[in-house]
């Protein structure tokens, strides 16, 4: 079965990206992944109390943003997963695709970023990495486009 991927994090984007993805299921007739990664690498030299603290924090927060995800598809029609990944943002995204021989995959942009001429925006960096590692194609919604969707 083929997949839409919707990595999401929160913030301005991410209901843009989820409107855009449950169309695109919607218009498919493709199963609906919302993809949430947490990374704590970031707190490589944090104690473990801290860690175990804040990796509880970040899958708390991931399920409530997938879950808020998973409302709005089921209020559209579609049925979708939820799957909350551990590990380096652009490793698991990238495992993920391939488990799940996705069709697609799209990013939400933070907002104040922009399309750019010459690809530089991180974000597109970032669609750029993982359509080269996997040869998925990788749309990036942002927080603007929600409205003109």
């Amino acid at each position: 079965m083929k997949y839409i991927v919707c990595a999401t994090r929160g913030g301005a984007g991410s209901r843009a990206v989820q409107e855009r993805a449950i169309r695109y299921a919607l218009e498919r007739e493709i199963k609906l992944v919302f993809l949430f990664v947490i990374d704590v690498s970031t707190l490589d030299d944090a104690d473990e109390k801290l860690r175990s603290a804040v990796l509880a924090e970040m899958t708390w927060l991931g399920q409530a943003l997938l879950k808020i995800a998973h409302q709005r598809a089921q209020d559209a029609g579609i049925d979708s997963e939820i799957v909350i990944r551990e590990g380096q943002v652009r490793d698991e995204i990238c495992r993920f695709l391939d488990e799940r021989s996705a069709e697609m995959l799209l990013l939400g942009a933070p907002r104040g970023t922009t399309a750019t001429i010459f690809g530089d925006d991180i974000v597109e960096q970032f669609a750029a990495f993982v359509k080269e590692a996997t040869g998925i194609p990788v749309e990036i919604v942002r927080p603007q486009q929600a409205s003109n969707a």
